[in-house]
């Protein structure tokens, strides 16, 4: 079956992207791309159309992406809000009994 093929083939990518990132947790992202390159230049998968290993380099030599003060403030503001509506709830019988 096709599905299943597809599954197991991104399950591999999936798994090396795994190893990707604890490796470079541990030793650095450009020590880590670099290894990939010297592991890899031998086989020709630079110039091999279909491999994945030149996407994995990518990926560890470009910048993860950060989000901005202005989405992180907007964020910690919604989530300082979301304790208050199960107390808002509970108190809105009671806020309208006093009414």
């Amino acid at each position: 079956m096709p599905v299943f093929a597809a599954f197991r083939e991104e399950m591999h990518r999936l798994v090396e992207l795994a190893a990707d990132d604890m490796a470079s947790r541990r030793f650095g992202r450009l020590t880590t791309a670099l290894a990939l390159v010297e592991l890899n230049e031998h086989r020709g998968v630079f110039t091999t159309p279909g491999t994945h290993v030149p996407a994995r380099v990518h990926r560890l030599l470009t910048p993860e992406n950060r989000l901005t003060p202005a989405h992180r403030l907007r964020l910690t503001a919604v989530a300082s809000l979301i304790p208050t509506a199960p107390v808002l709830l509970a108190l809105t019988p009671a806020l309208r009994a006093l009414s």
